[in-house]
């Protein structure tokens, strides 16, 4: 049976632990994180628009680290309730090396590149990945907000790639990232400690399930959005549809009051 190299599981809990790399190294300057959690949920929809999130987690069997990849898409909708077709517009992180070759040993920063959705889905299955996805969730205008402005910031070519990235360059100047922290650095509350790399491929995208569901940021959990595949067109593709069964917070307001309180106050939930 095939099993992670032991160096990089080794490294991974060495860079995911809070006390050590992982809470020490320098995260990017993203201004998506600089959105305070009151600011986000106080911006408000306009009318006949909604939002929605999906995030995508892939790897290869067996799974091996250069052949994993984490990625998320958000989708505006207008007119869902109108009596023409709706219009989507989708945004996507899916932060690859420029080469679109991982090279999970190597320790400085490389040029990166922000993939599309259709091409990352693509270039996973020309890996021979399998791809499973989460979602999808609808979510306030806030997040909508945070995921734009951290997504210009990944378009902008302030930083770079580094497959491991809370050790080596990226860690000393804070210059680059990997796929997983190029979706979790927008997180205001917490920084990279919360988002280990002992976590990678659909474990790592399951943890960042995790961190949505725990927050009240899904409306209606119990909701199905299904109709929005077709329409993005990911139902020609095989992918895989996962659940997430553990505690889910709705997006309520007194929900998001307790939150905000909760936020303020400096508590934080225990890692999960």
């Amino acid at each position: 049976m095939f099993r992670v190299p032991r160096l990089f599981v080794l490294l991974a809990a060495s860079v995911s632990a809070g006390s050590g790399c992982a809470a020490l190294a320098k995260r990017p300057p993203t201004p998506a994180a600089e959105i305070s959690p009151s600011e986000a949920m106080s911006i408000q929809a306009p009318p006949g628009e909604r939002y929605f999130l999906i995030i995508f987690g892939s790897q290869s069997t067996p799974k091996q680290p250069r052949y994993t990849h984490v990625w998320s898409t958000m989708v505006k909708v207008t007119g869902c309730d109108g009596p023409g077709a709706p219009i989507i517009e989708e945004q996507t992180i899916s932060w690859m090396p420029a080469t679109l070759d991982i090279h999970a040993w190597q320790f400085r920063v490389e040029p990166g590149v922000n993939l599309p959705l259709h091409f990352t889905i693509e270039e996973m299955y020309r890996n021979d990945e399998r791809i499973a996805y989460w979602g999808p969730y609808e979510v306030g205008p806030g997040l909508h907000h945070r995921f734009s402005v951290q997504k210009a910031f990944m378009d902008s070519g302030a930083i770079g790639y580094q497959c491991i990235d809370n050790i080596g360059e990226s860690a000393r100047k804070g210059n680059g990232c990997d796929c997983i922290h190029a979706v979790s650095d927008m997180d205001p509350q917490y920084a990279r400690e919360r988002y280990p790399l002992s976590y990678f491929g659909e474990a790592a995208a399951r943890h960042i399930v995790r961190q949505i569901h725990t927050r009240p940021v899904i409306i209606n959990p119990e909701n199905d959005h299904d109709w929005l595949l077709p329409l993005l067109g990911l139902d020609q593709y095989p992918l895989i549809r996962r659940q997430y069964f553990g505690r889910t917070i709705p997006n309520t307001p007194e929900n998001v009051e307790r939150y905000l309180r909760q936020v303020e106050s400096g508590r934080r939930t225990p890692l999960r």
